[in-house]
């Protein structure tokens, strides 16, 4: 997955339910090209700023975001290689079994539309 379509997985995790004209309005961005961007057209660097800075604002206001990295710098400098494997391990099952729930419920929707 290249780097803009990171980004905007990432914005469309924060914000589920914008709409092109939620997301025109929150990154200052003409409603049109946010509907090309969403497509597939090449950001601009100032885009992807734009979209990188309104993804950094909203992590700025969520007091769990702060409390995890520093929780996990401190890990870095206190905790064994197999204890941050273990930390590493669970945190990536955390985020697959997540993901997957996503994919399904995302799949049996779908299916449930063409039904």
């Amino acid at each position: 997955m290249n780097l803009q379509k990171k980004v905007i997985h990432r914005y469309k995790e924060i914000y589920p339910n914008d709409r092109l004209r939620d997301i025109s309005n929150r990154t200052g961005i003409q409603l049109t090209r946010v509907y090309r961007l969403l497509n597939g057209k090449d950001m601009k660097v100032a885009e992807l700023e734009i979209f990188n800075q309104v993804i950094q604002e909203n992590l700025k206001n969520n007091d769990q975001h702060e409390r995890l990295i520093q929780a996990l710098e401190k890990a870095l400098t206190v905790q064994s290689s197999e204890e941050l494997d273990k930390i590493l391990d669970w945190i990536e099952r955390k985020n697959s079994i997540k993901s997957y729930a996503r994919f399904y419920l995302l799949q049996n929707s779908n299916n449930q539309h063409t039904a």
